[in-house]
């Protein structure tokens, strides 16, 4: 399939509506407060990968997110600020936090109201957040949960950081003009990944490893394994199954603790090596007479760590290891993150429509949602049977 047509299928999508997405008005939400974020996976990801990446220690401690249902000490506090997002309004993880909200002495006094995210549709939390008049941000129905950092999920926390959406997402637009009309920078880089895919998985590289030497970047990686493994592990309509594997590496640690069967291990997987260039000023390291690393004294923490990227991607080109590096030169900037999200969601969702698949349902998934609720609907008898 040429890229034309491949970008033809890709924008008639009813599910591609994230390639013409526009940040809207947002509730005024105190940048001093707690954020209390109860959501998980592509209602959660988006905005924890964000926040990790963009803010400040201070954001850092002031962002809660209330994902697991399991049990964590909260107390609520009148500058709280909630948010229950779920794209579709049923999400049992976000359900069994509201249980447990409402259940503490803080319920009902904070500042301002929670703020909900999710399709307005009339769906159970749409038709809540009416009742109380709370702020209703509506995800789009052309926008699919693990795809939505260009929407509400992504918009509310940066406005929270004192960031500004609109950048955000006028960044992710130069990106889709960019690939639509296969020119520029991200054009080139959008469409070469895509082929490399393609090319590599003919030769049975089914597992991919993204590793990023950015410590703040740890829940970027996570987000992206979401959106390959959600949208890319599928079966075909004539039974076959495809997909890829992804894995989340952090350098340098996972150098000592991957690198090892990435190399040395069968020829199966690639790594996607994502670095970016810091400008942050540093001093040489102050090393005593019995450090054994010769050189170390000349170099700066930040000089050290991007030369480990270097040597690690020349070991893996040297044992044959399929890589694709991408490097973000103007460093972890707003417009550069949102660049990059924007194009991993096109690169995905062009691959899995050149794979044969549609890379915006997730049966799988919806049959474990469904397992747990026949358990939990027995569990809810058993008492009667008593």
């Amino acid at each position: 399939m040429n890229h034309a047509s491949l970008w033809s299928e890709l924008e008639i999508h009813p599910l591609a509506g994230w390639l013409r997405a526009a940040s809207g008005p947002l509730p005024e939400v105190d940048p001093e407060g707690r954020l209390l974020w109860c959501g998980i996976g592509g209602s959660w990801m988006p905005a924890e990968t964000l926040v990790r990446a963009l803010g400040g220690p201070g954001a850092q401690a002031r962002w809660v997110p209330l994902v697991s249902p399991e049990p964590v000490p909260l107390v609520l506090g009148r500058g709280d600020q909630l948010v229950f997002a779920s794209r579709s309004g049923h999400t049992l993880e976000l359900w069994t936090w509201i249980g447990r909200l409402r259940s503490l002495p803080g319920w009902g006094r904070w500042r301002r109201p929670p703020v909900v995210i999710t399709r307005d549709d009339g769906n159970p939390l749409a038709r809540w957040a009416r009742e109380e008049r709370w702020p209703l941000l509506p995800v789009p129905a052309s926008v699919g949960g693990r795809f939505s950092a260009f929407s509400p999920v992504g918009a509310l926390p940066l406005a929270w950081m004192g960031r500004n959406p609109g950048v955000f997402f006028e960044a992710g637009q130069r990106v889709v003009d960019e690939v639509a009309g296969a020119r520029g920078h991200w054009g080139k880089r959008v469409w070469g990944t895509v082929d490399r895919l393609l090319e590599t998985h003919r030769r049975g590289i089914h597992t991919w490893a993204f590793l990023t030497y950015t410590a703040g970047l740890e829940a970027l990686g996570k987000w992206w394994v979401q959106l390959v493994a959600e949208s890319l592990g599928k079966q075909r309509s004539d039974g076959s199954r495809i997909g890829l594997t992804p894995l989340a590496a952090l350098g340098p640690q996972d150098q000592h603790a991957q690198l090892q069967r990435w190399i040395a291990g069968p020829r199966d997987l690639g790594v996607v090596l994502t670095t970016w260039a810091h400008h942050a000023f540093e001093t040489p390291l102050d090393l005593p007479a019995a450090c054994p690393c010769p050189g170390l004294e000349a170099c700066t923490p930040l000089q050290i760590l991007a030369a480990q990227a270097r040597g690690t991607h020349g070991a893996l080109r040297d044992a044959g290891v399929p890589v694709i590096h991408w490097h973000e030169a103007e460093g972890l900037t707003l417009e550069a993150l949102a660049s990059l999200m924007m194009a991993w969601q096109i690169t995905v969702a062009l691959l899995g429509l050149a794979l044969g698949i549609d890379p915006f349902d997730q049966p799988a998934v919806e049959a474990g949602k469904r397992g747990t609720e026949h358990v939990l609907h027995l569990a809810a008898k058993e008492p009667a049977r008593a």
